[in-house]
């Protein structure tokens, strides 16, 4: 490398054998051995959305069916209460619960064929309606 000075004469040096730039952080800068760029990282004691559901559905909770008082899984007391919500007359349990059977090919007991369609009738009849 050629480097003017004051005087007007130029002098030659040698190239840096360290280049800065892109990708190439001063050395000076650079973390040091066993030291990374987040040092608190991740807390020990954290776990991922997935196992945080995971253990929520697994978690045993005491319900009464039909006078008897069984511990289930929260997972099991979600399903049973969407069938409660449909045979109700909820539409929206009603419509998921279709789609989860159509998904998962569960047909009535009696053995009728899933892809069959199931028409959900809602509201009370009239009067005149018969």
């Amino acid at each position: 490398m050629t480097k003017n000075s004051s005087n007007g004469k130029s002098e030659t040096t040698e190239p840096a054998q360290y280049e800065v730039g892109y990708g190439r952080p001063p050395k000076a800068t650079r973390f040091k051995p066993g030291s990374s760029g987040n040092p608190k990282g991740r807390p020990k004691g954290s776990k991922a959305p997935k196992t945080l559901l995971e253990e929520a559905l697994s978690s045993p909770i005491i319900i009464t069916e039909g006078g008897v008082t069984r511990k289930i899984e929260q997972r099991e007391a979600l399903f049973k209460s969407l069938v409660a919500k449909a045979i109700k007359g909820d539409a929206r349990s009603a419509s998921l619960l279709v789609r989860l059977m159509e998904q998962y090919g569960i047909s009535d007991p009696n053995g009728s064929d899933p892809r069959k369609p199931i028409y959900i009738i809602t509201g009370v009849p009239r009067s005149g309606d018969r």
